[in-house]
């Protein structure tokens, strides 16, 4: 058994006793304190595994608020020590999570043995904080909202990026209905309710009404929550900003369409809205033998009239007769 013990008591005798059986079981004592300034002392400067503390101590503060401070304060867990027994002392003790309570005068054994379940508590404890500060700030990072509901449909979290995209600050939204968070089009169908199938959903472009104001564009998932018995213990809703969807497919399409068009084996050209030329692919080039500096931002009624006969008339015949292919470049829409 290893591990740094803080003892706390205010009887020299007994704390020497004390840190004698400790040390004989083979674990270190890092400090000893009589009261509760000088326990957060030596938790400061030693950070101990565990504390062994009095219930009585000299001070302003007895040994039960010295716990919640070390708790609070360093995360060190307490046994607590007393020659105490009353209902009123265990009641309060018992407020501040101990990790045993040992009644003087007790054996080696009893210490032994709360030692030992205190330390294997502590580590297994702190695994799990870390574990679970990594998993926070991980979801805290994401660039997409993260909501996590109870069975019961209500916001018990949210990450940074769904407040952004709701509005809600997460300290506001806890314990309200997911429904008056989430003001989803009438006829989004994916959000969590009574009844609904253990499968995951999810909906693209649904309008939002923003807290405060506005509206937005989302891509909703949900995938529900169980536990080991299969029984529900809530959903967890991901949201997007599907206008950042929709400009990554628009530059795809756009990519794709751009490379058939350059590859196409017939002449072609694009036009806007207002009949100039955009764009020219390779075969048209290839066969007039007209640089694309010479065409684009021209209209075809400008081609006509130039003094280069390939121009105005190997192109245009082109054009006139079927040999190239002229179309009409159109907004594209991002609803």
């Amino acid at each position: 058994m290893k591990g740094k013990i803080l003892v706390v008591e205010d009887e020299p005798i007994v704390a020497l006793d004390l840190q004698q059986e400790v040390e004989q079981l083979g674990l270190s004592v890092v400090g000893q304190a009589e009261s509760a300034d000088e326990a957060l002392i030596a938790a400061e400067e030693n950070r101990p595994d565990l504390a062994l503390m009095d219930v009585r101590i000299v001070g302003s503060m007895d040994g039960i608020q010295t716990a919640r401070l070390l708790r609070e304060a360093y995360g060190i867990p307490v046994i607590f020590l007393t020659s105490y027994s009353d209902e009123s002392t265990i009641r309060r003790a018992a407020r501040e999570l101990p990790f045993g309570y040992l009644t003087k005068p007790f054996q080696r054994r009893e210490l032994k043995a709360a030692l030992e379940v205190g330390l294997h508590r502590g580590r297994t404890e702190a695994q799990r904080n870390l574990e679970q500060e990594a998993i926070t700030a991980t979801v805290s990072g994401m660039r997409e909202g993260v909501l996590l509901i109870s069975a019961a449909a209500e916001v018990r979290f949210m990450n940074a990026a769904a407040e952004d995209l709701t509005g809600w600050a997460v300290e506001d939204a806890k314990g309200k209905a997911l429904k008056e968070i989430l003001c989803l089009d009438e006829n989004c169908q994916c959000l969590p309710r009574a009844g609904q199938d253990d499968v995951p959903t999810e909906e693209f472009g649904v309008t939002m009404e923003r807290n405060g104001g506005g509206r937005m564009l989302v891509d909703v998932s949900v995938s529900p929550l169980s536990n080991h018995g299969g029984e529900r213990t809530g959903w967890v809703v991901t949201l997007r900003d599907a206008a950042e969807r929709l400009r990554t497919q628009a530059v795809e399409e756009a990519l794709e369409e751009g490379h058939s068009f350059h590859t196409a084996p017939i002449p072609m050209l694009q036009l806007d809205a207002s009949g100039c030329i955009v764009r020219v692919n390779r075969t048209l080039l290839d066969e007039t033998g007209v640089p694309a500096e010479s065409l684009v931002g021209r209209t075809l009624t400008g081609l006509s009239m130039d003094p280069d006969p390939r121009i105005a008339r190997d192109l245009m015949q082109k054009l006139l007769h079927g040999g190239a292919q002229a179309t009409v470049v159109r907004p594209r829409s991002m609803n």
